[in-house]
């Protein structure tokens, strides 16, 4: 027999209420909105679905106390229920970078040469490559560190040759670091925040590298920038 919209509901909803008391710790003897409250400040999925956890609350307490011969008064719509189990998914069973983002990462040493460098990126049509020098990380050559260098060489009288290293380009790049690297393990919920994060800073993030542990001596596994964001979100949206 298939269970009621509000057997399904109260199910997803413990799910997640259990999920909330972990994530806490010693709150767990808090209200339901105080641990979706707590809970957001260290988990960036829960910061997403905040409001509507905090709206399926409401309900709940209908399903749970507004009872007649311990039958619910109403049955959410099926809508609503299959939402909260999609939230329920999202939050117990987090997509993690290693699911599906890693990729062979296309990269170079500052001791190539830039035209072979600018082969690479053209050929793939990236706008950015990780440069490694005996498999430690050294910097990530951009599009843009390449024309601050051929601007500076204009401006000096200065003529372009093919053999200048991509080393030299290096030194052209932005004062500020514009890469952070993060673990394969990472969640979805924990890779966007991050791009939000340096959004809020006012900061430009060029690239986030994977590596096994987030560390940025580790090999490569995948690189995620902008554009990868309109597919980091799709991942969490029903």
């Amino acid at each position: 027999m298939d269970k009621k919209n509000s057997e399904r509901f109260l199910s997803a909803f413990i799910k997640i209420e259990a999920k909330l008391k972990e994530i806490v710790g010693n709150d767990v003897h808090k209200a339901f909105y105080q641990l979706v409250d707590r809970a957001a400040v260290k988990n960036p999925g829960i910061e997403k679905y905040r409001g509507l956890l905090k709206e399926y609350a409401e309900l709940r307490n209908a399903i749970v106390h507004k009872r007649i011969e311990d039958e619910a008064i109403a049955e959410p719509h099926i809508k609503v229920v299959e939402d909260l189990e999609f939230i329920c998914e999202m939050l117990t069973k987090p997509l993690t970078l290693e699911n599906e983002f890693l990729q062979k990462v296309i990269k170079c040493s500052s001791y190539d040469k830039l035209s072979m460098a600018t082969r690479k990126m053209f050929k793939n049509n990236f706008s950015k490559i990780p440069v490694y020098d005996s498999r430690k990380f050294a910097g990530l050559l951009t599009t843009d560190s390449i024309a601050r260098w051929m601007a500076y060489n204009l401006e000096s009288g200065v003529e372009f040759t093919e053999d200048v290293d991509v080393g030299t380009i290096l030194e052209f790049s932005e004062n500020k670091q514009s890469y952070t690297f993060i673990s394969k393990t990472a969640t979805v919920f924990e890779t966007i925040d991050v791009f939000e994060q340096w959004y809020k800073k006012g900061l430009r993030l060029n690239a986030i590298i994977i590596t096994e542990s987030g560390d940025r001596n580790e090999p490569p596994l995948g690189i995620l920038s902008l554009f990868d964001l309109p597919k980091l979100y799709e991942r969490i949206s029903k």
